[in-house]
């Protein structure tokens, strides 16, 4: 055999090894996909920021948020964009009369015949006197966070003021051998549920009659304090004698033990937090300096509470798009407060997808997310999930306030307006619908 001879044997040798070690490795190797959330961040420099804010006309509502009711008005956050100041003397026919523009803003609440409400990193506060012409009054600078990380995605601060965080449902391929990203492992979405998440009046705000937001409220006004959650503390503000300047007097760290606050809720002199791990209990006996108590741990789930003073309702939400953690609990938690220091779980019930609820006497509601409106008899809070009033499916519910006899309640089809007066015969008053 000659040396040429040789030399192509072993070359074919070589090259049916470089195939079979090619096909080896492309069979090793895998392209599958992730469906996930990503977050980009809105930004706008300080001088548009701080020049944004304007009274305007009023408009459609296209992307409701939290909600708010004083008096006879219903002020509706439009998420990241502003407030909807709606009259609602007749909750059969509410009618549009203005929109505050306000870049940032998700909460809303009153002291006295001022409108608080929040602006990216500023607190806004408007003069309601007349609710159909608002006066802006005061910008407080600085007064909540920057919040340049979300879920797990970070702002530049430097390009400017976060205004708002989009959502981008995005389907991307990945690498077997690296695996998924922790990232995408932190907003993972359910791909089969993609589909589904794509005048004036002469009239005048009574200073004296306090308002009532939602339960998802990271506001909460109580005698001449201003409380205010961020997802890692606790602000307090001087809003005595119905101040148009509101100054900050206490940040307190909250005893988290993991998780993050998402809402306030007051009932006499106690002060309730829901979040993400856990429902903590603080004491107002000094307002300016809130005492802990106690903090109820449960599974990572969003977390709006509620109570008559002896009992607390926590909906447990983890819904398969919503970043609330990892242990998806739907469900209905009572608890015993008797004892703040000790508070004690009661009984639990199954839900869809709750979010916001509110209690009015012996009434339970509870926006139940894709299942929308439940009502419930609460007389007994240890068998209230057994004791159905009404079920009302048509659209999905995102939170409640039940005020005087009329159920107001936002999703992300509209605000529906429920008369409860009459607890056998619960009858739908109005639809206000979003626009696509």
């Amino acid at each position: 055999m000659t040396i040429s001879t040789k030399l192509m044997k072993a070359s074919v040798v070589v090259a049916i090894f470089a195939s079979f070690m090619l096909q080896g490795c492309i069979k090793d190797k895998c392209d599958l996909t992730y469906t996930h959330a990503k977050y980009t961040p809105v930004y706008m420099s300080l001088e548009d920021f701080h020049n944004a804010v304007s009274i305007e006309g009023p408009r459609e509502i296209a992307n409701p948020g939290k909600i708010y009711v004083k008096d006879d008005y219903l002020f509706v956050s439009e998420i990241a964009k502003g407030v909807h100041v709606i009259d609602n003397q007749n909750p059969s026919n509410p009618v549009s009369l203005a929109f505050i523009n306000a870049p940032g803003n998700y909460d809303i609440s009153f002291n006295c015949d001022k409108l608080y409400i929040d602006s990216s990193t500023d607190l806004l506060v408007f003069d309601m006197t007349n609710p159909a012409k608002p006066v802006f009054v005061e910008r407080v600078q600085n007064a909540l966070p920057h919040i340049v990380e979300y879920n797990g995605y970070f702002a530049d601060a430097s390009q400017g003021v976060v205004v708002e965080w989009i959502q981008e449902i995005v389907e991307e391929k990945y690498n077997c051998e690296t695996g998924v990203p922790p990232l995408w492992i932190d907003n993972q979405i359910d791909p089969s549920t993609v589909n589904m998440l794509d005048g004036s009046t002469s009239r005048t705000i009574n200073p004296a009659t306090p308002g009532k937001g939602g339960s998802m409220s990271r506001f909460a006004l109580t005698d001449d304090y201003l409380y205010i959650v961020t997802p890692k503390q606790l602000l307090v503000y001087d809003a005595a004698n119905c101040t148009e300047h509101p100054s900050r007097i206490t940040i307190l760290d909250l005893e988290l033990w993991g998780g993050a606050a998402e809402m306030v809720f007051t009932m006499n002199d106690l002060l309730m937090i829901g979040s993400t791990s856990s429902m903590m209990i603080y004491s107002l006996s000094n307002p300016e300096n809130p005492e802990f108590l106690s903090n109820f741990q449960h599974v990572n789930s969003c977390d709006p509470v509620t109570s008559d003073g002896t009992f607390a309702f926590v909906t447990l939400r983890n819904g398969p798009n919503d970043p609330c953690g990892g242990g998806w609990n739907n469900q209905l938690d009572v608890l015993n407060i008797e004892n703040p220091r000790n508070p004690y779980l009661v009984s639990s019930f199954p839900m869809t997808e709750p979010a916001g609820l509110g209690l009015d006497g012996n009434m339970l509601f509870i926006a139940d997310g894709p299942a929308g409106l439940r009502v419930f008899d609460a007389s007994n809070p240890a068998n209230v999930g057994n004791k159905s009033i009404a079920h009302f499916s048509e659209m999905q519910g995102f939170d409640v306030i039940p005020n005087d006899g009329v159920l107001i309640m936002v999703g992300e089809d509209g605000i529906v307006q429920y008369d409860y007066a009459d607890p056998k015969n619960i009858t739908k008053l109005s639809t206000i619908p979003v626009v696509n």
